[in-house]
């Protein structure tokens, strides 16, 4: 059964998304689009093969218009509570790009309005169908207890506009990534998070562009993160660079002289490289393609989706409790940021 989707927001990343993963998807198939630009929608719809009659400027107008299954948001950030919680009052399911939302309070209620109206809220943490993240995650086992991770990501990047204001830009729009991956590959919510966020002389961003942190797991396993989004000279690919050390051995995503990619290294100091191409995952399986195929079996089977918006809500809360670690200069929990569970 072909599901039917609204999607909401056609901007760079929104239009990429649709040309590249929805309009290919098996899943899906559009009942609308929605841009708040009538010349960017009208150009974009053109190309995505939507009849004009089911595009529009307003998400409420679709919502309540179109005969839909589910919403895709990849409009702006500061709008995805306020979308996602009329799509859900309109008993449409949700998936809904990372950051899910700005506010760990508003995610609670997104996610007790979900289960109140036994909806699908799902977030679209893609890093977690990367073949470089699945080789990583099935490496670990091969070494050992894990002892402690470090992963650090640097780039220089010019933010939207709206990034540019954002209070917590690093945290929620790049971070977020980072963090679930931590998770992810550590089976393992975090505990306790204390560091630091700054900014630089001549930076564009109202916010941190900055983040440094350590987080004690609750397996507890320590994390040392370090990244920037104003850093000149050599960057990191997006997923970042990291060290998982091991009892006996470290694994390692990294160019370590083979490319990027993932490196067993054992006590001999014998290395094995696991390229991009190595990992489990054909390209057509990888990345969101992976998060809509998912997206689409849970709505069908009512099952509760690995990338929840209840799972996020632990993502999202060490992501706050950094914002807040750094304000006060105290260690911080985030679970007692979750009111919801």
């Amino acid at each position: 059964m072909t599901l039917k989707i609204i999607q909401v927001g056609l901007g760079m990343h929104g239009f990429g998304v649709a040309l590249h993963y929805v309009k290919k998807s098996d899943d899906f198939t559009y009942a609308g689009v929605v841009e708040i630009n009538p010349a960017r929608l009208k150009e974009c719809a053109a190309e995505l093969g939507v009849a004009e009659a089911n595009c529009y400027t307003d998400y409420l107008e679709a919502f309540a218009s179109c005969e839909a299954d589910a919403v895709f948001v990849t409009a702006a950030s500061p709008y995805h509570y306020a979308i996602c919680k009329a799509a859900l009052e309109q008993g449409l399911h949700v998936l809904v790009e990372k950051p899910f939302v700005l506010d760990i309070g508003e995610a609670c209620e997104l996610v007790e309005l979900a289960k109140q109206k036994q909806l699908i809220l799902m977030v679209s943490q893609n890093y977690r169908y990367q073949n470089h993240v699945l080789s990583l995650k099935k490496a670990i086992s091969e070494m050992g207890k894990p002892l402690f991770v470090q992963a650090q990501f640097f780039y220089d990047h010019f933010g939207k506009d709206y990034q540019q204001v954002m209070e917590n830009f690093m945290l929620l729009e790049m971070a977020v990534h980072h963090v679930d991956m931590i998770r992810y590959l550590m089976e393992s919510d975090i505990r306790t998070v204390s560091g630091k966020t700054w900014n630089i002389e001549g930076s564009m961003y109202k916010g941190h562009p900055n983040v440094q942190a350590s987080m004690e797991l609750d397996n507890g396993i320590p994390v040392f993160y370090l990244g920037s989004l104003v850093s000149k000279g050599l960057s990191t690919p997006w997923e970042g660079d990291w060290r998982i050390q091991c009892e006996n051995g470290s694994i390692h995503l990294d160019d370590l002289g083979q490319g990027y990619g993932v490196y067993i290294v054992d006590q001999e100091q014998n290395k094995r490289f696991i390229s991009y191409a190595d990992g489990p995952l054909p390209d057509d399986k990888q990345g969101i393609h992976s998060v809509l195929s998912e997206f689409a079996a849970r709505i069908k089977d009512g099952a509760e989706p690995t990338i929840s918006g209840r799972d996020n809500l632990r993502t999202l809360a060490a992501l706050i409790a950094f914002s807040d670690s750094s304000r006060t200069g105290e260690v911080t929990y985030p679970e007692s940021y979750i009111v919801s569970k």
